[in-house]
């Protein structure tokens, strides 16, 4: 069973060829639903649609957040991946790609949020992104020897942001006390803090640089 947020009649004829499909112009205004939905298809042109993952995720935990776009608009479809939505694609090839996606979906066992495209890795090295706002906390993205990685960006030892210290190699200095963590492997190297940070996988896919938590 479908759970579409969207007028938009093509797409609600092309889900309903897959199966059932219970449709609302917003989240708030969806009826009282027993079944878990296999997935939740949100109209991302909609007003404040982007919101509504989360909402969706504290509603239906390991639901399939699909959003899809009329119109061409990199923009929007990059702040959807960054929003959590485990699918963005364009109007005309959702009912094919979500189809796709579902055939071996098993529920959401990570959190993968979009930092850059590939090509935007050319030329440059060192901190290649700062990412304050996530469900981990704030994580600093590294370039370093043609490998990225991902790791805290707070220190342990007194909440300073690690990535504004000085980096040589894979070993960033806090700016703060001077604790230094290897980003690589989040390995403290030298305090006064005692404790490493956390390190987070991270993803090419598309052409694209996600950053990955795995769930326990």
């Amino acid at each position: 069973m479908f759970v579409a947020i969207t007028e938009d009649s093509l797409v609600l004829r092309n889900l309903a060829r897959a199966g059932n499909v219970t449709s609302a112009k917003s989240f708030a205004g969806l009826p009282q639903i027993d079944e878990l939905p296999s997935a939740v298809v949100i109209d991302l042109d909609i007003k404040d649609a982007l919101p509504v993952a989360a909402q969706v995720k504290a509603r239906w935990a390991n639901t399939l957040i699909a959003g899809f776009l009329s119109y061409p608009n990199r923009k929007l479809w990059e702040s959807a991946e960054a929003a959590g939505f485990d699918l963005v694609t364009t109007r005309g090839a959702l009912a094919a790609q979500l189809n796709e996606k579902l055939s071996d979906w098993q529920g959401r066992s990570k959190q993968r949020v979009r930092v850059c495209d590939v090509a935007d890795l050319a030329g440059r090295l060192g901190v290649v992104a700062r990412l304050s706002d996530l469900p981990m906390g704030p994580v600093a993205v590294y370039h370093i020897g043609g490998e990225v990685f991902a790791a805290q960006d707070v220190c342990p030892h007194a909440g300073a942001q690690l990535s504004q210290g000085e980096l040589s190699g894979a070993i960033i200095t806090c700016p703060r006390h001077g604790s230094q963590f290897d980003v690589r492997t989040g390995e403290r190297v030298r305090g006064p803090a005692d404790l490493g940070i956390e390190t987070y996988r991270v993803e090419m896919d598309g052409g694209q640089v996600f950053v990955v938590k795995d769930e326990g």
